[in-house]
C-alpha cells in the first residue's frame, strides 16, 4: 500500500504537547509539501490555536483534533478525534482527567529516575522544560542533557519504555467514555496506529471499540519507523482489511513531531481525498459543520 499518495496528513503534534512546532509552522510546512489538509492531534489536549472544528489558512484545511490515551480490555490504546468542538465542556472535562493521570505518572516517573538514574532535577524543573503537555520525550531530553544517556532512544530503551527500569504505568480513562465524549463534541473517532498496540488480540480490541461507537481506524501510518516484538502484527494493509471487515472509515497520517524530534515527517504519509471527504460527511452528520 502506498503511503505517499493523497492530500491530507491527519496525525501530527505541536508544542501544545510533545511536538516542536507551532500550529502556524504546521500550516507553512503543509504548504511546502503540497498538502491540502492537516489535522493537529496533540496528546490529551486541544491546542488553544484551534478555535473551531476546522478552519482554512492559506488554502490549507486545518482540522481540530486530539489524540487521547484510553484503556480497553486491560490494554492501552490511543484514540484520535477529528472535527471536534474545542469548547465542548464534556470533552474538556474528560481531557482534564486524562491529563491529571499523566501528571501523576510523570511525578512518579521523575522520582524513580532520581532514585535509579541519579537524575538531579525535580519534577518542577523537568515540567519547566515543556511548553505544553509534559511527556516522556521531554523527560528523555532531560536525561540526555544531564548526561545520563546519550540519546532519546537510549533513554526509552533503558528507562522510559514499557520494558525500562523506571517505567511507571499510567491510569487510563475507559475508551468507551472517551469515544462518547469525542462524538458528543461533534467529532469522528479513529483508532490510532493499531500496529503499535501491545496485544496479540487486535480483533477483540477493535470489536469492543466498534461496539462503543468507533468510527474509523488509522490505515496509512509509518508502522515500520518503530518496531517492537510486543506490538500487534498489523501494517497499513492489515488495517485496511480491518476497516473493511468492520465498516470503518479510514484515517491516516505521519505522526510528525517536528524538527529535532526524530519524527519530522509531515506529508510522508497521506490520506486520499475520498477518505477525507467521508470523514467530513460523518462529522457533519453528527453536528453540522460551518461553511469554509
Amino acid at each position: 500500500m502506498s503511503l505517499v499518495e493523497g492530500v491530507a496528513d491527519l496525525h501530527m503534534h505541536t508544542t501544545a504537547s510533545d511536538g516542536t512546532c507551532s500550529v502556524a509552522d504546521r500550516v507553512d510546512q503543509a504548504q511546502e509539501r503540497g498538502l491540502s489538509a492537516i489535522a493537529v492531534t496533540d496528546h490529551d489536549t486541544i491546542s488553544t490555536d484551534l478555535d473551531g472544528r476546522f478552519s482554512v489558512h492559506s488554502d490549507i484545511e486545518l482540522v481540530t483534533g486530539v489524540e487521547v490515551r484510553a484503556g480497553v480490555k486491560d490494554t492501552k490504546v490511543e484514540l484520535l478525534g477529528y472535527y471536534v468542538d474545542p469548547t465542548d465542556e464534556r470533552l474538556n472535562a474528560v481531557l482534564e482527567q486524562v491529563r491529571e493521570y499523566r501528571r501523576d505518572r510523570n511525578r512518579r516517573l521523575v522520582e524513580c529516575l532520581r532514585d535509579l538514574a541519579g537524575l538531579k532535577r525535580s519534577y518542577e524543573d523537568v515540567r519547566a522544560t515543556a511548553d505544553g503537555i509534559l511527556g516522556r520525550p521531554h523527560i528523555a531530553g532531560v536525561l540526555v542533557d544531564e548526561g545520563v544517556v546519550d540519546s532519546v532512544g537510549e533513554a526509552f530503551d533503558e528507562y522510559l519504555g514499557a520494558d525500562g527500569t523506571a517505567f511507571v504505568p499510567m491510569e487510563r480513562v475507559s475508551a468507551a467514555e472517551i469515544i462518547e465524549a469525542i462524538r458528543g463534541a461533534g467529532g469522528v473517532v479513529s483508532l490510532a496506529h493499531p500496529g503499535r498496540i501491545r496485544t496479540a488480540d487486535i480483533e477483540s480490541i477493535v470489536s469492543t471499540l466498534v461496539e462503543a461507537g468507533l468510527d474509523a481506524i488509522e490505515v496509512p501510518y509509518p508502522y515500520g519507523a518503530v518496531s517492537s516484538d510486543s506490538y500487534a502484527d498489523i501494517d497499513s494493509t492489515d488495517a485496511a482489511t480491518i476497516a473493511t471487515e468492520y465498516d470503518l472509515l479510514h484515517t491516516g497520517g505521519s505522526d510528525c513531531h517536528g524538527p529535532d524530534s526524530g519524527k519530522f515527517r509531515i506529508g510522508e504519509v497521506r490520506l486520499g481525498a475520498d477518505h477525507l471527504e467521508k470523514l467530513r460527511e460523518r462529522a457533519g452528520a453528527r453536528r453540522p459543520l460551518p461553511s469554509a
